[in-house]
């Protein structure tokens, strides 16, 4: 065990000697000029709590600035998190997202890595070429349930490449940065998991601890390689692994799009059959044909018609939606769109409508309700939604789209419309959208209520005790408080007076 001790000023000069160059004398956290003495400060490389030894060869000056900053890390994992943190903020300016090959391309070049490897089978083994290496002879398994053939291999970096088509998931800070310091001392418990096509090696799991390996050093990554496998089956163990199985969820927005994919697939395939079409036959056609259980195959068929609402180009809300615009901070989540806007104005699937028909609104539907949401983005966050500017504007945006106000007024509107709409029967007040409504009835009868819902006085009101009320996750709560504060669904319909 190491023992505690001061270094001597003696020391503390053999340490600038030893980090001057060019008679400059250099953070060793980033490499920038440290141009006054009295702004340097020491700190252990590897850390003395961990048996880091007090010499001249573990001891290397810093900046007050990153001395203060760097808590309990040591030197080269503080250095290594904010390399870290400025790659991941340069390449979110680039795209919506972080994924593994802009690590691989970060570290070892554009051409560095997806290189193919060739193979060849020898009975119940295969033989790799690695490039620049000597071939390498594995055995073969077989999965009992798939028939899938695998093998284990400590697979080269070079020879890797992320699977966009079934892992779209962009990489978390956080979670790559823990991986990291645990790869930095402790070993791989789980391979990655891959498959081979067209010889190229695509890894499709484990590609937070992948990456965390390589920013620590490592050439070569433990992986599970399947042989060109039925890329269907693998994406539905994906899916289901990430989804009911939880180990680690997709962002909402790519768990809908993953469902969405599979719907498309299966959709085409089920209008070829003979028949009428409709939403209902389709799950019965998911479940008795492909055996799909039926959850999973409401899951689909809801994922779908939300995807399509999601990524319509003209649905302005997707710009104030977290995981679509991550260049700020935003009011919404898809998980909060699904919940409120989502489940209020979608008519709840299956419907036995027939697909098509003079019966079947759904696409007017969609029209409808991002037309209501661009007028809610005109009038509520448009030139108002300015996290940096915190003004008055931002700040009754803030209160709209609080977690319990959001969920309380979405349903109070779409009560109010069905009643501006003269709808009576039940089914049709939870069908609000699901019909034809004109340019004219739009303007006359729907914009009137939004244009009310936003002018009432509790969005403006300077009372604190408005903004505890609304964020509060409680919609019995938050329509009590809204009630209290004049805010109700015959406010808005203009029996009840301000």
């Amino acid at each position: 065990m190491n023992l505690r001790r001061q270094i001597s000023e003696q020391e503390k000069q053999e340490i600038i000697k030893r980090h001057t160059r060019d008679g400059i004398l250099r953070c060793f956290v980033d490499n920038h000029p440290i141009e006054n003495l009295e702004e340097v400060e020491y700190h252990h490389i590897r850390p003395f709590c961990e048996d880091g030894p007090t010499n001249l060869d573990n001891i290397a000056p810093v900046c007050k600035e990153h001395h203060r900053r760097i808590r309990t890390l040591s030197l080269i994992e503080f250095r290594d998190k904010m390399k870290l943190d400025r790659f991941f903020e340069e390449e979110y300016r680039k795209s919506d997202g972080v994924r593994l090959d802009d690590v691989f391309a970060y570290l070892v070049g554009e051409s560095g890595y997806g290189k193919v490897v060739q193979w060849e089978r020898l009975d119940r083994q295969i033989k790799l070429y690695w490039e620049g290496d000597e071939p390498e002879i594995l055995p073969l398994y077989q999965c009992p349930v798939t028939g899938f053939e695998y093998f284990y291999a400590l697979v080269p970096v070079k020879h890797l490449k992320n699977d966009t088509e079934l892992q779209p998931r962009p990489l978390e800070p956080p979670r790559m940065w823990e991986l990291y310091r645990h790869f930095l001392r402790y070993t791989q418990l789980a391979p990655a998991v891959c498959r081979l096509v067209d010889n190229q090696i695509m890894l499709f799991d484990g590609q937070h601890k992948t990456a965390a390996q390589i920013w620590a050093g490592r050439c070569r990554v433990e992986c599970k390689v399947y042989l060109d496998p039925d890329k269907r089956v693998i994406k539905e163990t994906v899916l289901a692994a990430h989804d009911k199985l939880r180990q680690m969820p997709f962002y909402t927005s790519t768990l809908i799009s993953r469902y969405s994919s599979l719907f498309k697939e299966d959709w085409e395939e089920y209008m070829e059959r003979p028949g009428t079409k409709s939403e209902k036959g389709f799950v019965q056609f998911l479940i008795k044909a492909k055996g799909v259980p039926k959850g999973e195959a409401m899951k689909r068929l809801r994922a779908a018609i939300e995807n399509d609402i999601l990524e319509d180009p003209e649905n302005k809300l997707q710009e104030y939606i977290a995981e679509k615009n991550k260049s700020r901070k935003n009011p919404l989540t898809i998980y909060a769109v699904q919940q409120t806007f989502l489940k209020e104005f979608i008519a709840p699937p299956p419907l036995e409508v027939e697909f098509e028909s003079t019966q079947d609104f759904r696409r007017q539907e969609k029209k409808n309700l991002i037309k209501l949401l661009n007028l809610i983005v005109d009038k509520t966050l448009s030139g108002r939604w300015n996290p940096e500017a915190k003004n008055e504007a931002h700040h009754t945006a803030e209160r709209i789209y609080a977690a319990g106000a959001l969920k309380a007024w979405v349903p109070m509107l779409r009560a109010v419309i069905a009643a501006k709409l003269n709808l009576v029967d039940d089914e049709e007040k939870n069908r609000v959208f699901f019909r034809q409504i004109d340019d004219e009835t739009f303007a006359s009868v729907i914009e009137p209520v939004v244009n009310r819902l936003f002018s009432h006085k509790i969005w403006l009101d300077p009372d604190p005790e408005i903004d505890a009320n609304l964020r509060v996750n409680n919609v019995d709560h938050v329509k009590q408080f809204f009630k209290s504060r004049g805010l109700s669904a015959q406010w808005l319909l203009g029996i009840e007076d301000d």
